[in-house]
């Protein structure tokens, strides 16, 4: 089926993940997600929650944030989804890679934002939706102070973006509330530092030192900003507190799956949890 095809042919009501392209990070991100408004709800008594995503491709994860406000805010609450749904990458740096290539085509054609219209439009109307299609540094300015209980992180990820996107974020998070994002691999005490700051505008990359793939930007930008931070599978969180920035606790939390993901992803899921549960804190 094309691209054309799958537009013309969504079904009204469902959220369409069936492309190989949908879920970006590792499917087991989505749980720590979704257990973060556990974490605001049930642990911090919150249940009046908003959240902003800087980042949003087809729409998977606002569907997870919007899953954890239905589980633990009575289908209550508000999304605020930021993305520029066009493309961004260095081509000459990612010359060949038929992966990246794909992305910008899915951005090009505006198929990406368009699958993201009818993602959202899923979402139960409790739930107040909204989205801004532009750069995060040209939108983020004209939001509130303390506006939101959760700003999740996940658009470029080399170390300029990464550090600016964080960097504009922490006045818009409220007291008791997260800041959080995908893809911190490893943190900066387990990487090759000096190779870490010569590569932090690459994108993805193998660590000299334990030779895994990981974006050192995030890496990079995260370490400047708050030191070590509470991560699981590569999610990433630290709540603020009086203006300090605390790590927290996920350990006690009930595992839910995201009920927008088919059985493929769901057992990458399980498999990956199950490997990183008693790692938890």
């Amino acid at each position: 089926m094309t691209d054309k095809n799958i537009l013309d042919n969504f079904e009204d009501g469902k959220p369409y993940l069936n492309h190989k392209n949908a879920i970006l990070s590792a499917p087991v991100r989505h749980i720590f997600m979704i257990a973060s408004i556990w974490y605001l709800t049930i642990k911090n008594k919150n249940k009046n929650i908003s959240i902003l995503e800087i980042g949003t491709w087809f729409g998977a994860s606002a569907l997870s944030w919007a899953q954890g406000l239905e589980e633990y805010a009575d289908s209550k609450g508000s999304l605020t989804c930021v993305d520029a749904w066009k493309p961004f990458f260095d081509l000459e740096e990612h010359k060949g890679n038929e992966y990246v290539l794909e992305m910008e085509e899915l951005l090009k054609s505006d198929f990406a934002y368009k699958v993201f219209l009818h993602n959202i439009g899923t979402v139960p109307e409790s739930i107040t939706t909204q989205h801004f299609r532009g750069q995060s540094e040209n939108i983020l300015k004209y939001l509130k102070d303390e506006s939101q209980s959760v700003v999740f992180i996940d658009a470029d990820h080399t170390y300029d973006f990464v550090k600016k996107d964080i960097s504009a974020s922490l006045r818009l998070v409220e007291n008791n509330g997260i800041i959080c994002g995908d893809d911190l691999n490893m943190q900066i005490k387990d990487i090759d530092y000096n190779f870490a700051i010569e590569n932090k505008n690459k994108d993805f990359i193998k660590d000299p030192k334990t030779n895994k793939n990981y974006h050192p930007g995030v890496t990079v930008a995260i370490s400047e900003i708050f030191g070590e931070v509470s991560s699981w599978g590569g999610f990433w969180a630290m709540q603020k507190i009086n203006n300090n920035w605390n790590k927290i606790s996920l350990k006690d939390m009930p595992i839910i799956y995201p009920k927008h993901f088919d059985k493929e992803n769901i057992k990458k899921a399980k498999d990956h949890f199950n490997d990183i549960k008693n790692y938890l804190t």
